[in-house]
Order: C-alpha cells, then structure tokens, then sequence
C-alpha cells in the first residue's frame, strides 16, 4: 500500500486506534514529553468529568421518568461525542482519551468477569459461536451484493462486508493490506462502518424495548449486530447489566473469529485474483484481544466462590476507636468495572470525530446500510423464535 498522504494520516491513526480497541492489538508508540504528559492529564481529567456527569444524567433521567433512562456508558459515550466535536484542540484532549480507552476500557471488560459465571460463559459462547458465523455469513453476502449493486469496487466492497460483519474498523485495517485496498477505500470502509454502528448504538434499545426483548435476547443480538467493542458496550448497558456483559461476551466471540476471517478471505483473494502473489502482508498476532483472558479468569474465580474478603478493624484506642468493616472483593471489581467502563466510554465518544465519518461517500452508505438493515433484522426474527 501507498503512504497515505497528509490529509489521510489522521484517518490512518484513528484506524490505529479502532483496531487496538476492538481487537487488542499493540498501540502505536507515541513519543513522551512535557506537554504530551500535560495533555494525557487534561484529557484524563476530562473523561473523568463526563463519566461523572453521566452518572448524574442516569439518576436524574430514570427519577424524572419514573425508572426508564439510558445507562450512564450510553450518556457518557453521547456526552464525549458532543464535547469532542465543539472543535477543541485535539491535541489538547486525544492523548488523555486514549490512554483512558486502551487502559481504563480494557480494564473494565475484565473486572466484568467478576459478575459472571462460567457455565453461564460457556453457554452464552457457545451459543454466540454458532450465531456469529451465520451472521459473519449474512453479513458478508448481503453487503458484498448491495455494495456490487452500487457499482463499487471489489475490494472496497468485500472490507465493508468484513468490517460490518465481524468488528468494524479492525476487521477492515487487518483485511486491507491482504486484499492490496488502497489508502481511499480503508478510509471510506472505516468511517461507514463506524457510522452505521453509531446510528445502530442509538436505534437498537428502542427496537429492543418495542419488540419486548428480555436482557439476554438484547444483549446477544447487540453483539452480534453492532460493529465496535464501545458501541456494543453502550448499547448493550442501556438494557441493563445482564444484557450489557451478556453483550460483551457475544461480541468477544466475534472478534475470535477476525483472524480465521481475515486468512480466508485473503486466500480466497489471492487465488482468484494474484495467483503468483507471496502469501505475506498481514500480522496475526495480536488480533485477539488480551482482555478477553482476564475476563475468563475472573469469571473462573467468581464461578468457584474463592473472591476473598477482607476485614479491616482498628483497636479503641486509636483515633477512630474500635470500628471495622468488611470489603467484599467482588462487589469492589463489580462496581469498578462500572466506573471503567463509564469513563472508557466517554474516552471513545472523544474521540469520534465528525470530519471522519463524513469521509463517508453515499454509494458505500447505502450498500452498507441495506446490508446491516438485512443483518439486525434476521438476527431479530432468529433471536426472538430462539427466546424461551
């Protein structure tokens, strides 16, 4: 591939950036200094802010509505998006956000594991597995035809159907150097798809709520639907708790499936189109994301009850007199997962910026929007006949 010019070395970085978010790969180093230490405070501080602030809207919405209210990731991630596109200096916020969504978020999907349980794991895995490859499928198909109807390109076709099918713009930067896309397609590919995830973060707790879907019908069908990690994060929570980790995990399975993916697709391409072609130009390693085993040890701990707990006591005559308390552990990961995972959400929602995903050209929305359309609505009708 070409060195992408100016104009397209921000896309280029955000790129980076979604694919160290939806499948753990290694972050880009950035050199440290006086000021880029300054801006990690200040986009710290203001993560922190908004997740606050999201907390409040939470409480205050769901008293005002008798009990019916988004969940704070959703208000923090719609917040950070207000606030990120008011035109501050990006520079002055982006390091911060990013160290709060490569740490913090991360951090938050493995505490998560305290709330579940193994067998409920497996279950809801197995379960994902099987779902996910039909829709990786469905997802393909429909997306390559619409997008063939639009009379685009091949390649840029086949990475919005990646992208839209497995997890968004990791899918498409692991695809790309496969299938020799060019710089302009990997932009355009990236922004549609994180479009359309947007608009389906939004969309989909009310099409939940209409269709009267219980938490772990919602929960699975925003992760296999949805296309970034953050957005089904949001958007599984707004449902409530069980539907949020139940989302997280289904959405973790299709993420496992973005090598095997990437490989076939890249075969099938080279075979057909540059038969001589060496079989290099991808990196493998590091398409799995890392949280994902903290998350299974963690539940692994939750599921056999060794979560300790600790008794902290103070004698009488010291300065607070005898008074103690007792910290249960799991609660304490159960509750900090919550707060990473509010703030990684306001982190992300820094970071979408608008510029980029008007890098969207019409042709490739309505291929991509047809083929989700196809995909949200079979995956409804398959999820609700499969409800007990």
């Amino acid at each position: 591939m070409n060195p992408p010019k100016d104009a397209e070395r921000d896309n280029s970085n955000w790129a980076d950036h979604l694919i160290y978010m939806e499948a753990g790969s290694e972050p880009a180093i950035v050199e440290k200094t006086e000021q880029a230490e300054s801006s990690i405070r200040v986009g710290v501080a203001l993560c922190a802010v908004l997740a606050v602030g999201a907390g409040l809207a939470e409480v205050s919405v769901s008293r005002l509505l008798g009990g019916r209210t988004l969940d704070a990731a959703m208000f923090a991630m719609l917040f950070g998006i207000a606030v990120g596109n008011l035109g501050i200096n990006p520079a002055l916020i982006q390091p911060g956000a990013r160290w709060i969504a490569r740490i913090v978020l991360p951090l938050g999907i493995v505490l998560l594991g305290a709330r579940l349980q193994f067998s409920d794991l497996l279950g809801v895995g197995l379960k994902g597995l099987a779902l996910s490859v039909g829709v990786i499928c469905l997802s393909g198909a429909a997306l390559y035809l619409a997008a063939r109807l639009q009379k685009m390109p091949g390649r840029l076709a086949t990475l919005l159907a990646v992208g839209n099918g497995i997890c968004g713009g990791s899918a498409i930067v692991a695809l790309a150097p496969v299938i020799n896309a060019k710089q302009e397609e990997v932009a355009v590919s990236v922004s549609t798809v994180a479009l359309l995830g947007l608009a389906g973060m939004l969309l989909l707790p009310g099409l939940g709520a209409a269709l009267g879907m219980d938490p772990i019908t919602f929960g699975t069908w925003s992760g296999l639907v949805i296309q970034q990690t953050p957005q089904v994060i949001a958007t599984g929570f707004s449902h409530g708790t069980e539907a949020g980790a139940i989302a997280i995990v289904v959405k973790l399975v299709r993420i496992s499936l973005l090598a095997p993916v990437v490989l076939l697709v890249g075969l099938t391409y080279r075979l057909r189109f540059e038969p001589n072609r060496s079989a290099g130009g991808t990196q493998f390693r590091g398409l799995i994301p890392s949280f994902i085993v903290g998350l299974l040890l963690l539940a692994g701990v939750a599921s056999i009850g060794i979560f300790p707990n600790v008794t902290i006591s103070f004698a009488e005559e010291s300065a607070l007199g005898a008074v103690g308390t007792t910290l249960h552990t799991q609660s304490l990961a159960i509750g900090a997962s919550k707060v990473c995972l509010v703030a990684g959400m306001a982190a992300v929602g820094l970071e979408t910026r608008m510029e980029t995903l008007r890098k969207t050209g019409p042709a490739a929305l309505r291929a991509a929007a047809l083929g989700s359309a196809v995909v949200v609505t079979a995956t409804a009708i398959v999820l609700t006949l499969m409800a007990p």
